[in-house]
């Protein structure tokens, strides 16, 4: 009788912790968004479970590293924070598992995150190709990047045009990996105000040429 009574007595703590310990499926954008919490911070854009909109993150998921240009599915648990600071979240995300990791860029992200820019797309061949370190700033430090001079075949855009020759800085996974000699479609998100090497494109990905 007395092991019942103590069974009973444990069941809603039992229930509570569960409650306070929910798994959620995250879809995470492939970009960030600027946000304000205790101070102006990147946000990541997020949906819970069959939610249709990005919302801002404010939060940290622990044991998740983020990297840009990925949209990731994740599963999290959910843990509520008994007392926290004032300037805190009352619920703790902690990643379980990592369901899938693509490259891609999501679609549907508020107009502030993903404003219209230019269709900076081009035909080149390759002249060079170097692996370099690039300088971000003093917070983020230097960067490994590939880099490729190309002559202008076709263009797109009237910044540059057929005959030009101008370097490209690619993403971390272009669709295509180009080589010295080959001729690809070029498809970049910006164009570096003014660099020392000219015309300079950032971020820039790689497809194959369909003739």
């Amino acid at each position: 009788m007395k092991k019942l009574i103590g069974l009973l007595f444990l069941l809603p703590l039992l229930f509570a912790s569960c409650a306070s310990n929910n798994t959620v499926k995250m879809t995470i954008a492939s970009q960030q968004g600027d946000c304000v919490g205790v101070a102006p911070q990147k946000c990541l854009l997020v949906k819970k479970g069959s939610e249709s909109n990005w919302t801002f993150f404010y939060n940290q998921i622990e044991g998740f590293d983020y990297k840009e240009g990925f949209e990731y599915v994740l599963e999290v648990k959910e843990e509520k924070v008994e007392n926290p600071p004032a300037d805190a979240s009352s619920l703790r995300y902690i990643l379980v598992k990592e369901i899938s990791k693509t490259p891609t860029t999501s679609e549907g992200l508020p107009a502030s995150i993903n404003p219209v820019t230019e269709n900076y797309q081009w035909v080149g061949r390759v002249l060079e190709k170097d692996e370099v370190n690039i300088g971000r700033g003093a917070a983020e430090g230097k960067i490994s990047a590939t880099v490729v001079k190309l002559v202008v075949t076709s263009s797109e855009t009237d910044k540059f045009k057929e005959g030009d020759t101008i370097h490209a800085e690619l993403i971390t996974s272009p669709a295509i990996a180009p080589s010295i000699g080959g001729e690809y479609v070029f498809k970049a998100k910006d164009m570096h105000p003014a660099h020392a090497l000219g015309v300079y494109m950032l971020e820039t990905d790689v497809q194959d040429l369909t003739r």
